[in-house]
């Protein structure tokens, strides 16, 4: 595939480097996911892999398909219409794909998001503009795209409108980027544009991507039956050789391949073969702790921040509801976990400033503060003793599960019970 002649002499907004701290672990797992089944499709060429390259995410091969897949792939809070900056911003960034690629058909683009679909509200002035009535309406342009319905000629020209209007304002040196391509487009091709995008945007979770890729790592060609109970370290391998990768200057050091991928199936074998750790053995004394608070984690919060928002807590109920979801086979290594968080959070809490008064903020803080604490004490004994590997949330939930289970407290309270 040829590239626009003029891509090196074309300046065009740089858009590989996204925000790497909100939803930054869906982007990872989508990434994951295409590249697995690309890789199952192809059982003989290679595939390619890479995040913040062109897009949030980018997948290469000739096996089938576009040689070239690029995918928007964010967790929004609030949601989406064709007219939200998000869905604006990404459209501008795809065009600058299509014409840095001359409008190949082996560039293939997507959005995938998990947010909710809302109708856009269009102006009575912006409507005036183009011929219609001069009043406000509502329309469904994204909920037909991402249906794949067809559009009216009125919705082709309120979208090609908003498109063109947020392409200027953010070009607004006509020097830069495709301007006179964009300007002289006709609505027809911008149809054509718009609907060679696949767009998907769902409920989708993390934890519901994250068992779609774990399913296709058990179906992976390189699993056998000694890979049993190891797809959490090949997922987590995976991920972050994908992370690592995207902080690399030079392109083909950014890209991960099908042999990249058989070398994380074999070395998560020899690690596990060579793994001499024992288990820790501080889950035999989980039983021997008594709790000493018996309120929950929302009256422990309310108890010292009665202003603390409801919705917030819902998000802290649902780490620790989340933490709780532990495997059979893992019930023990998560009572030695437990005991030994419970040690760190402790002594962090002894050294706190107590108050009966907190805000909402310093109550978030000090949760922070005991995860990164527990993180840290975490590594250490995986260096002893055969830890699986956990990422902050995951940790997080396991020192909200001991404010639950009356084990810690922000504030002193004498319990006669």
């Amino acid at each position: 595939m040829n590239a626009a002649s003029d891509t090196t002499t074309v300046d065009h907004i740089s858009r590989e480097a996204g925000d790497k701290t909100k939803g930054f672990r869906f982007q990872k797992l989508r990434a994951a996911i295409r590249f697995l089944q690309r890789v199952e499709t192809n059982q003989n060429g290679q595939i390619q892999c890479a995040l913040e390259f062109l897009e949030d995410s980018v997948v290469l091969g000739s096996n089938e398909g576009a040689l070239i897949s690029g995918e928007e792939n964010k967790y929004y809070g609030s949601r989406l219409s064709f007219n939200s900056a998000a869905i604006r911003n990404t459209v501008v960034a795809f065009l600058d794909l299509y014409f840095t690629f001359s409008r190949s058909k082996e560039l293939k683009l997507a959005v995938y998001a998990s947010a909710e679909l809302s109708q856009e509200r269009i102006s009575a002035e912006r409507r005036e503009k183009l011929g219609y009535g001069a009043k406000q309406q509502h329309y469904e342009i994204l909920k037909k795209l991402v249906a794949g319905d067809d559009l009216a000629e009125e919705e082709i020209q309120i979208a090609f409108s908003i498109a063109q209007e947020e392409y200027f304002s953010q070009y607004k040196d006509a020097t830069k980027g495709y301007r006179a391509l964009v300007e002289s487009m006709s609505s027809t091709e911008f149809l054509g544009f718009i609907k060679s995008i696949e767009w998907s945007i769902s409920n989708e979770t993390n934890e519901s991507l994250e068992d779609e890729a774990l399913s296709l790592i058990k179906g992976c060609r390189f699993f056998s039956h000694r890979h049993e109970h190891l797809e959490g370290y090949i997922l987590s391998t995976l991920l972050d050789e994908l992370e690592k990768r995207s902080g690399r200057k030079g392109i083909i050091d950014r890209l991960m391949s099908t042999d990249t991928l058989k070398n994380i199936f074999n070395d998560i074998l020899i690690a596990s073969a060579k793994d001499e750790r024992s288990i820790d053995p501080a889950a035999d004394d989980w039983s021997n702790i008594k709790a000493n608070d018996f309120r929950n984690l929302a009256e422990k919060i309310y108890a010292v921040s009665p202003g603390f928002s409801p919705a917030v807590m819902g998000v802290l109920a649902r780490k620790c509801s989340l933490a709780r979801s532990v495997e059979p086979e893992g019930q023990r290594e998560m009572k030695a976990l437990l005991r030994r968080i419970l040690d760190v959070c402790e002594e962090e809490l002894i050294c706190m400033s107590k108050s009966s008064s907190m805000s909402q903020q310093d109550i978030l803080n000090a949760i922070e503060d005991l995860t990164k604490a527990s993180k840290k004490h975490l590594a250490t004994l995986r260096q002893l003793y055969r830890y699986r590997t956990r990422d902050q949330h995951a940790i997080k939930g396991a020192v909200l599960t001991l404010f639950d289970d009356c084990f810690l407290a922000f504030d002193e309270v004498k319990n006669d019970a």
